[in-house]
């Protein structure tokens, strides 16, 4: 982790900061174990959290501002990116409850906006420098409120004695504790300084997400330090190998994921798990009932869930969800099919370009965080509501992982299409001299 930071860089940790905590200021909320004792309390939150949002898009526009609105717009990653935030926004036109839709697109084009300007005034391993730096404050926060002031980093209900940190559920912390392993662990080593407080906060990381007992965390963590480790075996291969030893991985993964797909039961009985996944495959059948009614263009962006609309999934659940618990149902449900295409695209450009660097590129360093972040947030979506959050650090680590993988295969290429101009040019000054 590189030591020095300039006042930008400084300014920029502090914002991304509250998007680390889900847009949650947990020593302030009067609450233990993340549920609030009042409603009037519930009130002055909200309207402390509002403050607090509204100085933080002020940050980004005096960002902006500053660097004269300069943004990656040249990227179609970035393009598609602010096409999901504009039709999320505009869906307050057609939204069961207007006032919160608009509101909530306001914060979701302001964190799209923010995300591209990173991008945009950061590069490579500079950048993924900077999410380190988050990654150990949000740890260190975490760390601090769960064996110093246990009212607010335990669980005291469901989940008694999980560590949450910084967030109102212990999910939450598993989450951001996953991103922050596949971010640390990608960095270069550097000098003693560097290399103790790399290895501070991946301690940290992994320490908390097996402490917030975030069973899909576990999984999703051991999942980045397998990736990690067999790319350290893949780089030994020789590069016109490793396109065949790549399309081998991809097929023994696919074929265990199909396993998984068939034998899910069994495989969860084996384990003595829950076959309905703690209501969840409930839940998902009830959404998918009520996305029939707005198949098109949804309910509009955080409009739901509260409402008399939500109605008929509390009476077949038996329990009063507050979201989809997965990330892409939920998008089909508040901005139906156009919106869950238009969320898509950019995964699935973030996924195409990094399969294209990992197969055709020798070097691959200053791709691996993001990478590793991809699979995660891939994998933690299909069970949480993840890209959901417009308040959220994952948002913005799958736009900002989207442009980076497109902008490291396009420089990638650069010197490949200079080549044939540079042979050419040579050819015709032989052919002078003779």
């Amino acid at each position: 982790m590189r030591l020095k930071l300039t006042l930008d860089e400084i300014g920029c940790i502090c914002l991304m900061l509250f998007y680390g905590t889900m847009g949650y200021v947990p020593i302030l909320m009067p609450n233990t174990g993340g549920a609030l004792t009042n409603q009037s309390q519930m009130q002055d939150v909200h309207g402390l959290n509002h403050l607090i949002l509204f100085l933080i898009w002020f940050g980004i526009f005096y960002l902006l501002l500053k660097s004269y609105f300069k943004l990656r717009l040249d990227l179609l990653s970035a393009r598609a990116a602010l096409a999901y935030a504009g039709f999320a926004f505009l869906s307050f036109l057609w939204s069961t409850n207007p006032a919160s839709t608009f509101s909530g697109g306001v914060s979701l084009i302001f964190s799209t906006v923010f995300a591209i300007f990173l991008v945009t005034k950061f590069h490579g391993e500079r950048l993924v420098n900077l999410l380190s730096w988050v990654m150990l404050v949000l740890s260190l926060g975490s760390a601090f409120l769960a064996l110093v002031l246990p009212r607010y980093g335990l669980d005291h209900f469901m989940h008694s004695g999980a560590w949450q940190g910084l967030y109102g559920q212990k999910n939450g912390l598993g989450l951001v504790m996953v991103l922050g392993t596949g971010i640390v662990i990608s960095q270069k080593r550097g000098n003693m300084v560097e290399n103790s407080l790399k290895y501070l906060t991946l301690f940290l990381c992994i320490a908390e997400v097996g402490l917030s007992r975030s069973r899909e965390a576990w999984i999703a963590c051991a999942l980045i330090v397998s990736m990690h480790f067999a790319f350290k075996v893949y780089e030994r291969f020789a590069l016109g190998s490793r396109l065949p030893v790549l399309l081998v991985g991809t097929v023994i993964i696919l074929t265990v994921s199909g396993i998984v797909a068939v034998f899910w039961v069994e495989i969860l009985t084996f384990f003595g798990r829950d076959v309905t996944l703690t209501g969840r495959t409930v839940l998902w059948q009830a959404v998918l009932e009520q996305c029939k009614n707005h198949p098109l263009t949804g309910y509009g962006l955080g409009s739901f869930w509260g409402t008399g609309a939500a109605l008929p999934i509390y009476a077949k659940t038996g329990w009063t969800p507050t979201s989809s618990h997965n990330g892409f149902l939920e998008c089909l449900l508040e901005l139906g099919a156009i919106g869950l295409v238009l969320l898509l695209f950019p995964l699935l450009l973030g996924w195409y370009n990094a399969i294209k660097i990992v197969a055709s590129h020798r070097n691959f360093d200053s791709s691996k965080a993001w990478i590793y972040c991809f699979a995660a947030i891939t994998m933690l979506n299909m069970v949480g509501d993840i890209t959901g959050n417009i308040n959220s650090i994952c948002w913005m680590i799958v736009l900002i992982g989207a442009c980076a993988l497109e902008a490291d295969r396009r420089n990638a290429l650069l010197p490949s299409r200079r080549l044939p101009n540079i042979v050419s040019m040579k050819a015709v000054g032989i052919g002078i001299a003779f």
